[in-house]
């Protein structure tokens, strides 16, 4: 039987940083009585192992808990482990906006001060893993309670009896009882092993999918990549430019379908390859999703674990729960009269007071620092963010890219940063000019036209045009434009009408993508398809279901269902077949909006179906197609 502890005993002996006596006393324990499966063979995937699997500090996207113990037919549990003698340890309040809320504080030889409670900081590494790394378990969760207890949390405290530590939490923690929280008497004999693992007597579990448990491990512990896996990575001379790994800080802009994000994804494996630590950084969580798929497939051999994927707000939530501190207080909308004072001051929230906090945390302190920062979307940032990052978190090897594309700014930043028309703003690192990238490989060339007519039309981005359309063999399909201003009322007919109609055109529902204007029409659109007994994967749910869905609606491209999205949501993403559906009012100015249908439109690798009841894009969807037939001419 092989090892079932990753590093194994003889990689743990050998840890630059050796364990804890706590982490060593722990781990000892539960190899010892934790059920291990006798028959498994190291030549066999770890996907297939009856029993359970013990993981030390393992990478988990750069977060380390201390243990992660894990079945791959039942489930897994994060443990904390910590050396604290709960003598110096009390509770206290603290004002956080208008409430009062219970803190944890030391006093130590540095004096009296605020630290985290174990508790939150290992329900955030939970949240990490069904919320962002396999978010399909958090909606799962989110569905039925039961199944919210497939990953569970635990601390350890290994100077304190279990009796002295449930005493300490009960006091001011809600719900305590559902978490481990337990002393070294505990781990005096088997017979308390359900204590520790609640779920050490199910050899099974049905809310569990098995399909969750390769890209699990691959977090826990991430494999080595070979040239020899996947289909390879290959790009143009003009992508080499930006592609090749370089020190300094370069500004890439390109036309949609040019290839930005695949050469960032070439130069992460380059530089993973060379043992250089990147942290790949955008605005959503779907897009690294997206990258490190991209990623898989360069030519490249090196550990996946010198990549760290992030969007912003998660790096800075990671980072503040790994220095033991709080999330800053965000304004609330229930306190404010004024909605467009409550909209400023929330953006000045995301814009300025998250990067004063993180200042404020690491001062003195040692933090993760990158090789690379390589930053994707660049649009939906503000200059602060890029402030923040290069500033503090790279290395001497200070090497940085951001890539953009102009015409995609859905969230209208200013963008004279990246320009660095604003001589007030300390870009100095920018020193070389900004690669364009004008060539589109990626979309259909009848798609690329009519979005860059769009871009032209509606004053999109007149520094950078589409140059030239490449079509590569396997593009080379027939594609089609479909422009139909139709009357509101009857979106979801004409929407499943397209449905139909490229069903019967031989395309399969995973390849296709509804793109809606929001979530009240998202949802009753999935509500109009599932009454026809259609599978719908999708993002949408009502306020009344937000409020008690803690994590934000996966959205899984592996998925075989139709897919249903935002155009935010989707955006960075491409899929065969776009329908979209455009109302007659939204919220946005028409600035934002031009810059959100421009993404709508570049989305498409093959068909592209419009479905408009805006009077602002009437004329321009006239140029085209209105039915699926007549594809010869513009109109």
């Amino acid at each position: 039987m092989a090892d079932r502890i990753f590093p194994n005993w003889n990689q743990l002996k050998q840890q630059h940083q050796p364990l804890t006596e706590g982490e060593l006393t722990l781990l000892k324990y539960l190899d010892n009585y934790l059920p291990k499966d006798r028959n498994w063979q190291i030549e066999q995937p770890l996907t297939d192992y009856h029993g359970w699997l013990i993981f030390s500090q393992p990478y988990l996207n750069g977060n380390r808990p201390d243990i992660i113990v894990f079945n791959p037919y039942v489930g897994g549990m994060v443990i904390e482990v910590k050396d604290w003698r709960l003598a110096h340890y009390r509770w206290s309040k603290k004002l956080r906006g208008k409430y009062e809320k219970d803190i944890l504080k030391v006093s130590d030889s540095n004096g009296s001060y605020e630290v985290k409670s174990p508790l939150t900081q290992v329900i955030h590494y939970k949240e990490i893993i069904i919320g962002q790394l396999v978010p399909l378990i958090g909606e799962r969760a989110d569905k039925n309670k039961a199944a919210y207890g497939l990953f569970k949390v635990g601390v350890y405290f290994h100077n304190e009896i279990t009796e002295n530590v449930k005493d300490f939490f009960s006091k001011k923690v809600k719900d305590y009882g559902k978490f481990p929280v337990f002393g070294f008497d505990l781990l005096r004999s088997a017979d308390k092993l359900d204590s520790i693992v609640p779920d050490v007597k199910w050899s099974s579990n049905k809310y569990w999918d098995r399909a969750w448990n390769s890209e699990l491990l691959f977090w826990f512990k991430p494999p080595y990549h070979s040239i020899e896996q996947g289909t390879l990575l290959k790009l143009r001379a003009d992508q080499l430019r930006i592609a090749e790994p370089a020190n300094g800080h370069f500004r890439v802009k390109g036309v949609a379908g040019s290839g930005k994000t695949q050469a960032l994804a070439y130069r992460a494996a380059k530089l993973a390859s060379q043992n250089k630590n990147v942290l790949i950084i955008t605005f959503n969580i779907t897009l690294w999703h997206y990258i490190k798929d991209m990623i898989a497939r360069a030519p490249f051999n090196f550990s996946w674990s010198y990549i760290i994927f992030n969007h912003f707000h998660g790096f800075c939530r990671d980072l503040l729960n790994e220095l033991g501190e709080e999330w800053p207080e965000s304004p609330q909308e229930i306190d404010y009269r004024d909605k467009e004072k409550y909209q400023a001051d929330l953006e000045d929230f995301f814009r300025s007071s998250i990067p004063e906090s993180i200042i404020s945390c690491i001062h003195n302190k040692r933090v993760k620092k990158f090789d690379a920062i390589l930053i994707d979307e660049g649009q939906d940032f503000y200059v602060e963010w890029y402030s923040l990052l290069s500033k503090y978190f790279l290395t001497n090897n200070d090497e940085a890219l951001v890539v953009v594309d102009k015409k995609q700014n859905i969230y209208q930043r200013e963008l004279d940063w990246f320009d660095r028309r604003n001589r007030n703003m300390t870009l100095d690192k920018f020193k070389s000019e900004i690669i364009t990238l004008t060539t589109t490989f990626r979309l259909p060339k009848r798609i690329a036209i009519m979005a860059n007519e769009f871009s032209e039309s509606f004053d999109l981005d007149h520094e950078l045009k589409v140059a030239r359309f490449v079509q590569y063999p396997q593009l080379l399909f027939i594609d089609h434009i479909v422009w139909i201003n139709i009357d509101e009322n009857k979106k979801f007919e004409w929407i499943y009408k397209a449905f139909e109609t490229l069903k019967k055109e031989g395309e399969s529902a995973s390849d296709m993508v509804i793109l809606l204007p929001n979530h009240k029409i998202g949802q009753e659109c999935v509500n109009y398809f599932e009454s026809k007994s259609i599978k719908v994967n999708h993002i949408f749910e009502n306020a009344s279901e937000s409020r008690f869905h803690i994590h934000k609606k996966a959205f899984w491209m592996g998925d075989s269902r139709l897919k249903m999205s935002t155009i935010h949501s989707f955006k960075g993403w491409e899929l065969m077949n776009i329908i979209i559906f455009l109302p007659s009012k939204t919220p946005e100015s028409n600035k934002k909006l031009d810059s959100i249908l421009y993404t709508a439109l570049t989305r498409s690798r093959k068909n592209l179906v419009i479905f408009n009841s805006n009077e602002r894009y009437k004329e321009f969807g006239n140029r085209f197609p209105h039915r699926w037939s007549d594809q010869n001419v513009y109109h």
